[in-house]
C-alpha cells in the first residue's frame, strides 16, 4: 500500500484531489499536510492522517512528509517567496524518501514570462528537474471559475469587462479538471513520471469572446475595453487593493488574497501571447474532455466565488 501526501490539502485544490483520491478504488493511504489542521480536524476519511505542515518551516515538512511515497506539491501562495519555500518542500521530500512529486505550476511558463506567478514557478519546475526525484508538472491554465467570477461577473453591472490583456488568448480550465488530473498523476505516478502537462480547457479565447460568452449566459450585453497596465494599477490603487502581496493582508471581499503587481503582470503575459497554450492534455490524462467556460459560467454563476468549494469541503 503506498502513502499518497498532499502538502497543501485544507485549501480548495487539496479538498477537491482529497474527495477524488478517497473515492478511488485503489491501494492507498493518505496523509493530508497544512498549516492549518484544524480546518479539516472534522473530517473522517478512510486512512487519512492530518499533520503540520509549513512551507516555512523545514522541520515541520520532515515531520509531515514522513513515510510518504508520492507527494502533491500544492504551489504555496506568498508570491516572491515561493522559491525558498518549494525549495524547503523538495529537500524535505528527498529526505522522507518521497519518490515521486506532481507538482502544480501555472500556464505559459517561460523565462520571459512577465507575469510574477510564472517567474517563481519557472524555477521550481528547474529545481525540480534537478532534485533527483522523478517528477510531473502540471502546467495549470487560469481557473475558469476566476474568469466566471472575478473577471465576468462584476461586468454583469457595468456592462464592461476592463482588462490589460489586449488582444491575447487563453484557455481557462475548471478547477474539476485540473483536480482529476492531479488524482490520476497520483495514483498512477508511474505513467506520468517525467511529464509536463498543459492543463488547459477546451478553447482559445480571447476577452471579445468571453464577453460574448458572459452576455449570452447572463442575457445582459457585456463588451470588452482593453486598456494600458498602468491604468488597470491605478483602477486598482482605487478600490483599495495594495500593490504587493502580503501574506497578512486582509483578504477581498471574495476571500481571496490579491495584489495587483501580480494581477496586472498576469494580464500582460495574456497579451504578450505567454497564455496562448491549448492543449488536450485534460483528455489524455483523464479521458475526458474538459469542461467549456460557457458551462462553468453557467454553473457557478448563482454561487459565490468563496463558497464553489463547499461541495468538497
Amino acid at each position: 500500500m503506498s502513502r499518497i501526501v498532499i502538502s497543501g490539502a485544507s485549501g480548495d485544490l487539496g479538498r477537491r484531489v482529497t474527495a477524488l483520491l478517497a473515492n478511488a478504488d485503489s491501494r492507498h493511504e493518505l496523509t493530508l499536510v497544512t498549516r492549518t489542521p484544524d480546518k479539516l480536524a472534522r473530517r473522517t476519511l478512510h486512512e487519512a492522517t492530518v499533520r503540520h505542515g509549513d512551507y516555512q518551516d523545514p522541520d515541520s515538512l520532515d515531520t509531515a512528509y514522513e513515510g510518504g511515497d508520492v507527494l502533491f506539491l500544492i504551489s504555496g501562495l506568498n508570491l516572491g517567496r515561493r522559491i525558498p519555500e518549494h525549495r524547503n518542500a523538495i529537500a524535505a521530500a528527498r529526505r522522507a524518501g518521497i519518490r515521486h512529486i506532481v507538482y502544480t505550476s501555472v500556464g505559459g511558463v517561460n523565462p520571459g514570462n512577465p507575469a510574477l506567478s510564472a517567474k517563481d514557478h519557472y524555477q521550481t519546475e528547474l529545481d525540480l528537474r534537478g532534485s533527483g526525484i522523478n517528477y510531473t508538472i502540471m502546467r495549470n491554465s487560469l481557473y475558469s471559475e476566476i474568469v466566471s467570477k472575478i473577471l465576468v461577473e462584476p461586468a454583469t453591472a457595468t456592462g464592461v469587462i476592463t482588462q490589460a490583456t489586449g488582444t491575447g488568448f487563453l484557455a481557462p480550465v475548471a478547477k474539476d479538471d485540473v483536480a482529476r488530473c492531479a488524482a490520476d498523476c497520483l495514483l498512477t505516478p508511474g505513467r506520468h513520471a517525467g511529464a509536463v502537462y498543459e492543463i488547459t480547457g477546451a478553447e482559445l479565447l480571447d476577452f471579445d469572446t468571453i464577453a460574448r460568452i458572459a452576455s449570452s449566459v447572463y442575457g445582459v450585453p457585456i463588451a470588452y475595453e482593453e486598456v494600458t497596465a498602468d491604468q488597470r494599477l491605478a483602477f486598482f490603487d482605487s478600490v483599495g487593493i495594495p500593490r504587493t502581496y502580503d501574506p497578512n493582508m486582509p483578504p477581498s471581499p471574495d476571500g481571496h488574497l490579491w495584489a495587483s503587481d501580480e494581477l496586472v503582470s498576469a494580464e500582460v503575459a495574456v497579451a504578450e501571447g505567454y497564455q496562448a497554450v491549448l492543449s488536450h492534455h485534460v483528455k489524455l490524462i483523464t479521458g475526458r474532455e474538459p469542461e467549456s467556460l460557457q458551462s462553468v459560467m453557467e454553473r457557478v454563476k448563482a454561487t459565490r466565488y468563496d463558497e464553489l468549494d463547499a461541495a468538497v469541503s
